[in-house]
């Protein structure tokens, strides 16, 4: 059996163009992001206070977040991340802190927060700008929710902007706690890619990892956004299979009966699986 990263020559790829893992090298600057990117890093360094994005599962909210972390980096930011944080305040503010290089040892809810505080407090007098940066955010519970709008209070100790990130329900959470939903600064909602903007991804992304030819029809492409409603996460996943299989195939380019055969694959499977579990 030959490797499997054998497609990737008969592509001549130096590298897989559609894997799942963010890697801003291939974001796709579409023109709705590039607005929406220009707004989020406005409301962060500019305005302080909280910064909302959301969109539905695999749209592209961790990509966001690794290209927002790239660029404010390179503007003399430092992000401090948590990634499916813990729902309780207190949970939440020792991850931030051991995020930010300070293991917790626990402890009550407001000596965790004064020493996060005084961390961003140390970081401003040392000329460090810090942004604090959670994913999955719908799991928050309130009181972890009014800990990060309090962080971003200048009005006492240290403070930092931060950037919630979630699926859609997190706007209606916030919604019902005005104090959190009035420190809200940007609001950017991911929407999935059209048929135009898939076509643009697959030919940037196989750009990037080395080809410098088309290696999905046009209408492979328009099978592949109809397949997968746009949603990036989705995209990537058919495409890599589409040039493993059309590797193995020994086919010059993909062609939408390709991708249409890898869908209904995928379909036969759900079936069953459906089948298996009723």
């Amino acid at each position: 059996m030959r490797p499997a990263h054998d497609y990737l020559r008969h592509w001549g790829l130096a590298e897989p163009p559609f894997s799942i893992e963010p890697n801003p090298r291939f974001a796709y600057e579409r023109a709705d992001h590039q607005e929406g990117l220009a707004r989020i890093l406005f409301g962060l360094t500019q305005l302080g206070g909280l910064v909302l994005i959301t969109g539905e599962i695999g749209c592209g909210k961790t990509m966001l977040a690794e290209t927002l972390q790239a660029m404010l980096s390179g503007g003399g930011y430092r992000v401090v991340s948590v990634a499916n944080p813990p729902r309780t305040g207190a949970a939440l503010l020792g991850a931030l802190l051991e995020s930010a290089g300070d293991p917790s040892s626990g402890g009550s809810t407001a000596r965790l927060s004064g020493r996060l505080r005084a961390q961003l407090a140390a970081a401003a007098e040392n000329g460090e700008r810090i942004v604090l940066a959670v994913d999955e955010a719908q799991r928050l519970d309130a009181k972890a929710l009014d800990e990060l709008r309090m962080l971003t209070n200048t009005g006492s100790g240290g403070s930092a902007p931060a950037v919630l990130l979630g699926q859609p329900e997190l706007s209606t959470r916030i919604a019902r706690y005005p104090q959190v939903a009035q420190r809200i600064v940007v609001r950017y909602h991911l929407q999935p890619m059209g048929a135009d903007e898939v076509e643009g991804y697959i030919a940037h992304r196989t750009r990037i990892a080395g080809s410098p030819r088309r290696l999905f029809t046009r209408r492979a492409s328009a099978a592949v956004h109809e397949e997968t409603n746009g949603i990036p996460r989705l995209v990537n996943l058919l495409c890599a299979n589409a040039l493993f299989v059309g590797a193995a195939r020994s086919e010059e380019q993909i062609g939408a009966d390709t991708i249409r055969d890898l869908a209904e694959d995928r379909r036969r499977s759900e079936d069953l699986a459906d089948g298996g579990t009723s």
